[in-house]
C-alpha cells in the first residue's frame, strides 16, 4: 500500500508541479459556473415574474443541477470530454516515451500497484475537480431556501463515479501508446463511445441490450437526478475494474514474453468476468434503488405501490403495441425501446421485479383513412408493404389487421399506440397521448393497475331521449371529458369505463357507477321513470344535466327529488361572451371533491392568483331545493348576486348578443346551479350530482381558455369523480416542499465576479506560489 501512495504522490508532484493542471482547473471552473449562472439566472426570472411561472419551480435544486436538459452538471460532464483526455494523456505514455517506464519495471514494485498508484493520482485530481463543483453547490444552497441536500449529495457521488471511469479508460489508452496527444485523441473518442453507445446497434436484437447497458450517459442521468441503485453502481466498479485490469495486461505484456493468443485470452476472461458480473447484478429481483430525494420525487407514491403489492400472485406482462401507419410509430423504434422500459416502467419495475415489457409492431387502418385514397386499388397489405419499405424495415416484422386483432382491438383504440396490461385473466389499456408529455404518467398507469385489482367504475348514459352521448364527437357531446383516448385528462384515460343504455330495450344494470341523464329532449315514458325511480330508491348515483328551455322533460325527476328549475334564464353581460353566459362560482364544497382537485384550487391560486372560481354555464336557470327523503343538499356553484340576474321576461337570441340591461322585473341575487345530494341507503352513501345546464361540459365550453378563466372541465372531471368514492383517479399527490429563491435577479452580478473572477483568481495564486516556489528549489 505504501508503494501505491509513493507512486500516486509522484505523480500528482509532477501533475501539479506543471501550469497545465492549473490551467485546465480555471477553465473548468469557469465553464461549470458559466453554466451554473446561466440556469440560475433562467429560473431567478421566472419565480420574480411569478404566476405560471412558478410551475417550473417544483423540486427546484433538481432544476439546477440535474433537470435534463437545463440541469448544468449534465453540461459539466460535457466539459468533461475536454479536460480529462488532457489529465490522462500522459500517465503511461509519458513514461514510455522518456524510457522511465523500464526504471518501473525494474524497481521492485509489482505492475497492479504501479497501475493504482497513478489511478490514485489521477482520483486526487478528481476530488480537486469536485471541488470547484462543490463552489456552485454552495451557490445552490445560498439561492434557495429549501435546497435538497440529499439530491446534492446523490449527484456528487453521481459526478464523482463518472470521473472514476473516464480516469480508469484514460489510464489505459495512455499504456497503448508512447504519443500522449495520440493517446489524448484516443480516448476522447472512447469517451464519446460510451457516452453514445446505448444509441448504436439498437435494431439488433442480440445487441441491443448489451449497447444499452454500456450507456455511461444514462447510467449517471439516475444517480446526477438523485435516484441511486446498485445496478448502476455495479456497472461504474466493473467498468473501472475491467480498464484497471486491462492497464494491467497491458503493462505486465511488455515485460514479459508471451503470445499473442495468451494475452488475448487475458483480456477476454477479464471482459468475460465483466459481463457475467453485469448480467447478475443488473436483473431487477437483486437492484436496490434510494432515492435520495427529499421529496422522493422518483418514487411511485404509497397508493400506486400498494396497487403494485396486490399483484404479488403472478407476472405482469406489458405489451408495448404501435401501428406503422401512426405519426408516432418512431418513438416505439427498437432503438427507444430500452429507453422506454428504463424512463415509463422502471419505476414499476423497482416494486414488481417480475413486470416483463414486451413490443409488437402492426398494422391497420381505419377504412375512412387517406392511405386508401393515396393507394387506389391497392389492399391494407400493399400499403402497409410500400410503408415499411420507407422505414427501411421488412414488413414480416408487423402483426397483420386478424393477427393484432386476436389480441387486443386496435379499432377500439382508434389503431393508436398503447400498451396493454395482462395479469392472470384480466387485461387492460394503458394509452400515449395527444400532447407534448406524450407517454402515461402515474396518475394514468396507477389508473390501470387498479382496474387489474378492482373493477373500473362504469357511468351510464341514456340514450332514448336523445342525450347527450359520451362517445360522440358531436359539439353538443361529453366525449372529451369521457372518452377521448389522446386526451390525457378524459374520465377513460383515469380509469373509468362508459356505455350507452336504452331504457326501452332493458333495464338499470347492476354494479354501475352511476346513471347519467343529460339533456334529455323529449318526455320520459312512464316505463323509463319507474325504472329511474326504482334506480334511485335502491340508492344509485345519478348525474342529471338539464335546460331551461326543456325543464319540463326533466321536471318529474326534479319532483322525485325535491328540486324544481326556477322560471327565467340566467343573465350576466360581458365583455367576451354573450349575455345569457353567466359564470357561477364553485362553492367551498365544490372546491373539495377531492384531495386532488383541493390541490388543484390551491395550486391555481397560487399560479393564476385566482381567488373566485368561476364555471361558465351558458343558458341556465335557478335550482330550487329543499332536502326530501333524507337527502342532504350541498350548493355546488351559485351566481354573483352583483354580476347577473335572473331574467324572467322573454328574450331574443339576437339581443343576448348585446349587452342587456336589468330589468325592473328580473331578480336579484345569487342562484345556484349545481348541487350535490348525499344520503345513506344500504350501508353506502348514495351521491347524486345535478345542474341546470347540459353545455358547460361540451368540448367548446370546458376548454378553460379566454377571461375570465372557466374551470368548466375540471368541476365536472371531478364532479364524476365522486361516483367512484376516491378509488378513480388514482390518488397520486405526494408531499411537496414549497421552493423559493432567497436571492433575486439582482444577485446574479455579485455571483459572476465571485465566480469568474474572484475563484479563478484564488486558483491562479495557489497555483503561482506552488510553481514559484518549485522552480526557487
Amino acid at each position: 500500500m505504501k508503494k501505491i501512495f509513493h507512486i500516486a504522490r509522484n505523480e500528482l508532484h509532477t501533475l501539479f508541479y506543471s501550469p497545465i493542471a492549473w490551467i485546465l482547473m480555471i477553465l473548468f471552473v469557469v465553464l461549470t459556473s458559466a453554466d451554473y449562472i446561466g440556469v440560475t439566472d433562467f429560473y431567478l426570472m421566472g419565480f420574480e415574474k411569478g404566476g405560471l411561472y412558478l410551475r417550473a419551480m417544483k423540486d427546484l435544486t433538481t432544476q439546477l443541477t440535474a433537470n435534463p436538459p437545463g440541469g448544468y452538471l449534465f453540461k459539466v460532464i460535457k466539459n468533461l470530454y475536454i479536460f480529462f483526455p488532457l489529465i490522462t494523456m500522459g500517465l503511461i505514455s509519458r513514461e514510455t516515451s522518456s524510457g522511465t517506464i523500464k526504471l518501473l519495471y525494474s524497481s521492485p514494485i509489482r505492475v497492479r500497484e504501479i497501475v493504482l498508484g497513478k489511478y490514485v493520482a489521477v482520483l486526487c485530481f478528481t476530488f480537486c475537480l469536485l471541488a470547484l463543483v462543490v463552489f456552485t453547490y454552495v451557490g445552490v444552497a445560498i439561492s434557495l431556501e429549501n435546497p435538497d441536500y440529499g439530491q446534492m449529495l446523490a449527484s456528487l457521488l453521481g459526478l464523482f463515479l463518472v470521473l472514476a471511469t473516464y480516469a480508469a479508460i484514460g489510464l489505459f489508452i495512455s499504456a497503448l501508446t508512447s504519443y500522449q496527444i495520440v493517446a489524448a485523441i484516443i480516448t476522447l473518442g472512447l469517451f464519446a463511445l460510451f457516452s453514445n453507445v446505448g444509441d448504436l446497434w439498437q435494431e439488433i436484437e442480440a445487441a441491443r441490450n448489451i449497447t444499452y447497458y454500456l450507456n455511461i450517459g444514462e447510467k449517471s442521468f439516475n444517480f446526477i437526478r438523485g435516484l441511486m441503485n446498485l445496478r448502476d453502481l455495479f456497472y461504474f466498479i466493473i467498468l473501472i475494474a475491467t480498464f484497471l485490469c486491462f492497464t494491467t495486461i497491458r503493462i505486465k505484456a511488455a515485460t514479459e514474453s508471451v503470445s499473442v493468443g495468451k494475452k488475448t485470452m487475458r483480456y477476454l476472461l477479464v471482459v468475460t468476468i465483466a459481463f457475467v458480473v453485469g448480467y447478475i447484478t443488473s436483473r431487477p429481483q437483486l437492484n436496490v434503488y434510494v432515492d435520495a430525494t427529499r421529496d422522493q420525487i422518483y418514487t411511485i407514491t404509497p397508493p400506486t405501490q400498494s396497487m403494485l403489492a396486490k399483484l404479488s400472485d403472478g407476472e405482469l406482462e406489458i405489451i408495448g403495441f404501435s401501428n406503422l401507419f401512426q405519426m408516432s410509430r418512431w418513438r416505439f423504434l427498437s432503438s427507444q425501446q430500452n429507453s422506454i422500459v428504463s424512463n415509463v416502467w422502471e419505476p414499476y419495475i423497482r416494486f414488481k421485479p417480475d413486470i416483463k415489457v414486451k413490443f409488437q409492431s402492426y398494422y391497420d387502418l381505419d377504412t375512412n383513412s387517406y392511405h386508401y385514397k393515396l393507394n387506389p386499388d391497392k389492399t391494407i397489405d400493399e400499403i402497409a408493404e410500400k410503408e415499411a419499405k420507407t422505414f427501411r424495415t421488412d414488413i414480416e416484422h408487423y402483426l397483420t389487421p386478424d393477427q393484432v386483432n386476436q389480441l387486443v382491438d386496435v379499432k377500439e383504440e382508434e389503431f393508436r399506440s398503447f400498451f396493454l396490461l395482462k395479469y392472470k385473466d384480466k387485461t387492460t389499456i394503458v394509452r400515449t397521448f395527444d400532447d407534448q408529455e406524450f407517454w402515461p404518467s402515474e396518475n394514468e398507469i396507477a389508473a390501470a393497475i387498479n382496474q387489474l385489482i378492482d373493477t373500473a367504475p362504469k357511468v351510464v348514459f341514456l340514450s332514448d331521449e336523445i342525450e347527450r352521448s359520451p362517445f360522440l364527437k358531436r359539439t353538443r357531446d361529453y366525449s372529451t371529458l369521457t372518452s377521448s383516448r389522446g386526451f390525457r385528462y378524459s374520465l377513460i384515460n383515469q380509469g373509468y369505463d362508459f356505455d350507452t343504455l336504452s331504457l326501452k330495450q332493458r333495464d338499470i344494470p347492476d354494479g354501475i357507477a352511476a346513471l347519467a341523464i343529460a339533456d334529455p329532449r323529449t318526455p320520459i315514458s312512464a316505463s323509463n321513470l319507474e325504472k329511474i325511480s326504482k334506480y334511485i330508491d335502491q340508492g344509485g348515483n345519478l348525474f342529471i344535466a338539464s335546460e331551461p328551455d326543456r325543464k319540463e322533460v326533466t321536471k318529474p325527476l326534479f319532483d322525485k327529488l325535491g328540486l324544481s328549475l326556477r322560471d327565467g334564464l340566467l343573465i350576466q353581460p360581458n365583455d367576451y361572451f354573450s349575455s345569457h353566459c353567466a359564470f357561477a362560482v364553485l362553492t367551498d364544497t365544490a372546491k373539495d371533491l377531492s384531495p386532488q382537485f383541493a390541490q388543484f384550487i390551491t395550486d391555481e391560486t397560487k399560479y393564476r392568483g385566482d381567488s373566485v372560481f368561476r364555471v361558465a354555464m351558458e343558458g341556465a336557470s335557478a335550482i330550487e331545493y329543499q332536502e326530501k327523503d333524507g337527502f342532504q343538499v350541498e350548493p355546488l356553484l351559485y351566481t354573483d348576486s352583483t354580476l347577473s340576474w335572473n331574467r324572467l321576461a322573454p328574450i331574443s337570441e339576437d339581443s343576448l348578443q348585446l349587452e342587456v340591461e336589468r330589468l325592473p322585473s328580473d331578480e336579484r341575487g345569487s342562484f345556484v346551479t349545481a348541487l350535490g345530494m348525499k344520503r345513506v341507503v344500504n350501508g353506502k352513501e348514495q351521491r347524486i350530482v345535478v345542474t341546470s345546464d347540459a353545455d358547460f361540459l361540451t368540448r367548446t365550453q370546458s376548454a378553460g381558455t379566454g377571461y375570465p378563466y372557466r374551470y368548466n372541465f375540471e368541476f365536472g372531471f371531478w364532479s364524476f369523480s365522486r361516483f367512484s368514492y376516491g378509488a378513480f383517479p388514482a390518488n397520486t399527490l405526494r408531499p411537496q416542499t414549497d421552493d423559493k429563491f432567497r436571492v433575486t435577479v439582482n444577485s446574479i452580478p455579485k455571483q459572476k465576479v465571485i465566480y469568474y473572477w474572484i475563484i479563478p483568481a484564488l486558483i491562479a495564486l495557489i497555483a503561482s506560489i506552488i510553481l514559484i516556489r518549485r522552480k526557487r528549489k
